[in-house]
């Protein structure tokens, strides 16, 4: 069973899933593959995985998604940084702050939540960096590089000098986790996973 994984959606909630569904199919191989958006999508289309996970999709009419988890977004920082001594920050806050963001590549993504949560509050970000992904947006929040706002899993990237915060009066500051899949893919395998991913959204109230 082939899926498509990223960045910071293997660092906390896709692994419970799969967690949960090998439990109840412990003779099922998992293989996981780390593809980009469009690299998931044209191996969806070419029949190499069965499924793969991203944020932000686009409706397209040859595929189905899944809805799995609503995550805040926080700000990860240099624990020497001025606003890490608040126990949460406000978007406004981060007006004239190096920003450093993700994922570069095939658009809309995370870039274009960010950009929209900082034209909500008001001013543009100053963009330091544009990366791939968010491991290394935290890397160069810890090399003093700038802040990188990041969906809640990313949070769980314990790096030396890096500290997270919430983001205060911000119930737009969220972003979606969902699985997609081929519309016509009549797989007894697949319908299961998504059974699966039901559960485990239900489970946990949709909210990360």
């Amino acid at each position: 069973m082939d899926i498509g994984i990223f960045g910071s959606g293997i660092l906390d909630v896709i692994p419970k899933v799969l967690h949960a569904f090998r439990a109840r199919h412990p003779d099922v191989q998992i293989a996981l593959h780390q593809m980009s958006k469009k690299e998931q999508i044209e191996a969806l289309r070419q029949h190499r995985i069965i499924a793969g996970f991203n944020r932000m999709l686009a409706p397209l009419p040859d595929l189905a998604s899944e809805p799995v988890m609503i995550e805040s977004i926080m700000v990860a920082l240099n624990e020497k940084h001025p606003l890490a001594a608040k126990p949460a920050i406000l978007l406004k806050e981060l007006a004239g702050q190096p920003l450093i963001l993700f994922p570069s590549g095939a658009r809309p993504s995370f870039i274009d939540k960010v950009w929209a949560l900082c034209a909500g509050a008001g001013f543009e970000p100053d963009v330091a960096q544009e990366v791939g992904d968010a491991p290394t947006s935290v890397a160069l929040v810890a090399a003093g590089f700038g802040l990188s706002l990041v969906p809640e899993a990313a949070s769980s990237l314990s790096v030396p000098g890096v500290v997270y915060r919430r983001l205060a009066n911000a119930p737009d500051a969220v972003v979606d986790l969902s699985c997609i899949y081929r519309s016509d893919e009549s797989s007894p395998l697949l319908h299961a996973f998504l059974q699966t991913i039901r559960e485990f959204r239900e489970r946990h109230g949709g909210r990360h």
